[in-house]
């Protein structure tokens, strides 16, 4: 008989990353799912859970939060509760004192610490006291495991950002088409919201394809654009069946305005290779190394300063000449690493 693992979020379960975890470990568990938002079709988890709750109210409210953590107690104590997962330090630290009770997997996806720039030691005392009760963290890459403090060494697993292995062939695009280029996941200013207005005022040949969650209003804006088409929210086999076929270009900016945005590992480094369809990232991005050492894509020269005229002939002139190494697609896949997240949740 399987196991319980209560998996503790924010989303309403039709986040990638999360769906691509709670599928995993459907295979060996059964998942209890606790997040926030509204039933409805994009909720892609659900159909991997052996239960699914959601909060129907604003994410981060205090009325959500105490909903959340009684409907948590709840589970905790009506369940049989072999693990719990939980999304960033800054949901975990809701249910603190309960969680010294089970086995817990810290899942950081964006970690405050690196967000307030306190990265590796710094705070020392603070982050002893709020990682006190978890018994194994994940992290994206090697790189934001050095940013963690070393007295989480031995509890720290890395389990990269990979998409599953693509399957769709990449279309061969037509010249004569515009400019098409495929902005997704968060959408918001730090996002390339403005790189992308700045492009679009250039008044050329160019199609924004949008799909993800609009979180301020200058994003609002731009899909009001005729040469932008919102798509909503889309699974990752969506995401990839676009990008393949009709996207020149993958949307991969961060402004590098703290730890946390530098030192991003996006899925969309590896939508790139899975689909053979190249990024636009910015050179501050720690991981723009990989994408210049591999071939994925075209590097800005800064998030905040940039010739907008030039970086358009660059995308048209070189929208066809990039080849995306094919045996990059299984060594950066989540075939490929999904086993190390099941073992998270093993006692011993």
């Amino acid at each position: 008989m399987k196991k319980n693992i209560l998996y503790v979020s924010t989303n309403d379960g039709s986040d990638t990353r999360i769906n691509k975890e709670i599928k995993s470990l459907a295979k060996s568990y059964n998942i209890i799912y606790l997040g926030v938002g509204k039933h409805s079709t994009i909720n892609f988890a659900k159909s991997y859970c052996s239960e699914f709750h959601l909060i129907n109210g604003i994410r981060n409210h205090p009325v959500t939060i105490i909903k959340q953590i009684v409907l948590f107690l709840k589970l905790l104590i009506t369940k049989k509760i072999h693990s719990v997962h939980v999304i960033n330090e800054q949901l975990m630290i809701f249910f603190y004192p309960f969680l010294f009770f089970k086995h817990t997997v810290l899942d950081v996806f964006d970690s405050i610490f690196l967000r307030w720039n306190k990265p590796k030691n710094k705070w020392k005392f603070l982050k002893k006291f709020i990682y006190a009760p978890v018994n194994k963290i994940i992290v994206t890459d090697d790189n934001r495991k050095k940013l963690m403090p070393e007295f989480l060494s031995s509890k720290i697993e890395v389990i990269q950002n990979y998409p599953y292995l693509g399957k769709t062939k990449p279309v061969k695009k037509n010249d004569n088409r515009p400019l098409t280029i495929f902005y997704f996941g968060t959408l918001n200013k730090s996002r390339g919201t403005e790189f992308l207005m700045d492009l679009l005022s250039l008044k050329k040949p160019i199609k924004i394809m949008m799909a993800g969650w609009i979180t301020d209003k200058i994003t609002e804006k731009l899909i009001e654009y005729d040469n932008v088409e919102y798509l909503k929210v889309l699974n990752q086999n969506q995401i990839s069946e676009l990008a393949s076929q009709k996207a020149d270009y993958i949307l991969c900016l961060y402004e590098p305005n703290n730890s946390n945005n530098i030192n991003a590992s996006p899925n969309k480094i590896y939508d790139a290779i899975q689909t053979q369809t190249p990024v636009i990232i910015n050179n501050e991005i720690l991981v723009s190394d990989f994408v210049k050492k591999n071939n994925v894509g075209v590097i800005i020269p800064s998030y905040y300063s940039y010739d907008t005229c030039e970086i358009y002939n660059t995308l048209q002139q070189q929208k066809n000449n990039f080849t995306i190494n094919e045996k990059l697609k299984s060594k950066f896949s989540w075939e490929s690493i999904e086993n190390k997240l099941l073992k998270t949740h093993e006692k011993k």
